[in-house]
């Protein structure tokens, strides 16, 4: 349902500015030729569209080349095997367009984890010396002392403590 609101001079304006953003952002990228950015993302539901409206269009012609050839095999490709084609055309295109967006949005991650790894190469010396500094701090004797950290006693087992009061007793 269209609201009054989107009909507003001010809403329209910024709809029509926002499109202008868009279609200038796209050509700079067209033009980009230090491919540094993936466009195809952008792009993919555009694409999708303009080939939804070819497949239309493609099948209508068949449509109408059946009827020149015969009246009932134009029905049959009207109602029968066009809409079927359509179907399995569309599906295939949206499953292989899909299949392009994952690889491109994985090939995205992969450049951030690039980057990350970077920083987790740098940062791998910190935790060299952290582990440094804790093996000097176990042998100083008297560290326990001053942290106020004490032993742990270790625990007996139930078994082993009932068979020494049956050795008391």
């Amino acid at each position: 349902m269209v609201e009054k609101s989107d009909f507003q001079p001010q809403n329209l304006r910024e709809k029509f500015r926002l499109g202008v953003i868009w279609i200038v952002q796209y050509w700079k990228e067209l033009f980009n030729f230090r491919f540094d950015k993936y466009m195809i993302i952008q792009v993919i539901p555009g694409v999708y569209g303009l080939a939804l409206v070819a497949i239309g269009f493609g099948l209508l012609y068949l449509c109408f080349e059946a009827f020149f050839q015969s009246t009932w095999r134009g029905i049959f490709y009207l109602f029968f095997a066009a809409p079927l084609t359509f179907l399995v055309l569309a599906s295939v295109l949206r499953a292989l367009l899909e299949f392009y967006m994952v690889v491109f949005r994985i090939s995205e991650h992969v450049d951030e984890l690039v980057g990350i790894r970077d920083t987790v190469d740098r940062l791998s010396g910190i935790s060299d010396s952290v582990d440094e500094m804790a093996a000097l701090t176990r042998r100083i004797p008297f560290w326990k002392a001053l942290t106020g950290t004490q032993r742990s006693r270790a625990r007996v087992p139930d078994a082993a403590r009932r068979r020494k009061e049956d050795d008391n007793t």
